[in-house]
Formats: structure tokens, sequence, C-alpha cells
């Protein structure tokens, strides 16, 4: 059997498995053809969280880093949070936001991009933790107090978050349950087994230092 954790899939990779398909499992991201072993958080509610969070510690001036576009979790994630940002009358189009490549150097070069532009924000909210960490660097290598002068938000909440200064709050996926379940569920195809296999996989938000509400000005 095999696990498999890749953005770089396609429906037709899957069909050339042919048979072998059936001792297969897929985490973070969904195939149509083999729903029963593809095992996800739901990252379009993950990115309507992380809109909320800010939104409800009254930001509105906010600055988006962004993961690849063709990255199908990273689509759903900013989607979502572009999404509830439109709902609740946010004029998306006005908003600051780069395309980056998940790793804290990504971080840094658009955070340092996005205060070198003279775009005014108070909130930034980062598709994933590692660029949010890199850009923490950067903030605090310019001076820039977190989250005194801007409020900064992560998303998957990995162990990092709980080292970067200040701490980072996260969007938490629960990495974990998904893995767990996708673990079961090929057992049970391979060997014939009755484990559980969770279906659902809850996203929250854990608030640290790095969240404040908006300053006013």
């Amino acid at each position: 059997g095999l696990i498999a954790m890749t953005n770089h899939l396609l429906d037709e990779d899957i069909a050339a498995l042919g048979p072998k398909q059936s001792r297969l499992v897929v985490l973070n991201h969904l195939f149509d053809a083999i729903p029963g072993q593809c095992f996800s958080a739901d990252h379009t509610q993950g990115g309507i969280l992380a809109a909320r969070t800010l939104l409800d510690a009254q930001h509105r001036k906010i600055a988006v880093i962004a993961g690849p576009s063709t990255l199908p979790d990273n689509v759903d994630r900013i989607a979502g949070f572009m999404g509830e940002m439109e709902r609740c009358g946010i004029d998306t189009a006005a908003m600051w936001i780069a395309e980056s490549d998940f790793s804290p150097e990504g971080g840094w070069s658009s955070a340092e991009e996005l205060v070198k532009s003279g775009h005014q924000f108070t909130a930034l909210f980062c598709a994933n933790d590692e660029m949010a960490v890199g850009a923490l660097s950067y903030f605090h290598e310019v001076g820039m107090s977190v989250p005194r002068d801007v409020s900064v938000l992560g998303y998957d909440d990995t162990p990092s978050t709980e080292f970067s200064a200040p701490r980072l709050t996260s969007v938490h996926v629960p990495w974990r349950a998904v893995t767990l379940a996708g673990l079961n569920a090929l057992l049970n195809r391979c060997y014939g087994l009755d484990r559980n296999v969770a279906s659902e996989f809850p996203i929250s938000v854990t608030e640290r230092a790095s969240l404040a509400r908006a300053p006013m000005f």
C-alpha cells in the first residue's frame, strides 16, 4: 500500500493506476475517482476562519502572502479568505497580495516588498507558517513591533509557531488526525482490519502573541 501526500498528482495519474488504486490513500487532496481513499481538512473553511479572526480583531487594512497558485490547498485557503473578506464588505481589489513559495525566505522577501511598497496595513495573513515566520523576522529586522504595529496570522499551526518571536497565531489544521485516518484506511484495505477511520477534520484558530486588535490611528 501507499500513502501519498503531494499536490502534483492528477486525475489521470489516479486513472493510470487501474486496479492498484485500491491500495492507495491520498492526504490533503480530494479525487472524485477515489473519494473514500482521500483525507483532507477543509482549507476553504480554514481561509474563512483566517479572515474572520482578523476582522473580529477590527483589522480592515489587511495584506496577504499567498502560496503557489498551482497548489490546490493554497487556492482553497486563499479563496475562502478573500470570499469572506468580500462578504464582509472589504474591497479585495484594493488589498495588497503577493504570491510566494511557502518558505521562510519567501515570507521575508514578500514582507520586504510589502513594506517598501508603502501600502498601509495593520495585519498580514500568510498562507502557511513558514512564510509567516519569515515575515516576522523581517519586521523585527526593520524595527516593526508585532503585534503593536502589525498583527501576523499564519496557517497550519506547525510546531515552529511555539518558538517564533512573538509566538505565532495560526489556523490549526489537524494534520495528525488526517494522517491517522489515512493510515487506518490503508491498513483496513491491505490487511482486512476494521480500524476507525475519521472523515471530518475540524479546523480552528490557535491564538498566540502575534495577534492584537487593530491600532487606532
